[in-house]
């Protein structure tokens, strides 16, 4: 289940059924994307800096959004 100030990120998916866990690249790259401070917050509470640095370096997200979060971790 995701945080209720998150799944405004995620309106394609039924918040009550989800599983951070099993698609980790699927909502760090939404959060990156789309995401504020407080939902990145959650990112590494959920996922952790390492794994959001090494799925963010090879995902396809823009440049702009990619920069950003990675130089704020």
């Amino acid at each position: 289940m995701i945080a209720s100030y998150i799944q405004k990120y995620f309106w394609d998916i039924n918040p009550g059924n989800s599983k951070p866990k099993n698609h980790p690249e699927y909502y760090i790259k939404r959060i990156l994307e789309y995401g504020d401070e407080k939902a990145f917050e959650w990112l590494k509470f959920v996922f952790g800096k390492k794994k959001i640095k090494n799925i963010a370096q090879k995902s396809r997200i823009s440049k702009k959004s990619k920069n950003y979060w990675l130089n704020t971790l």
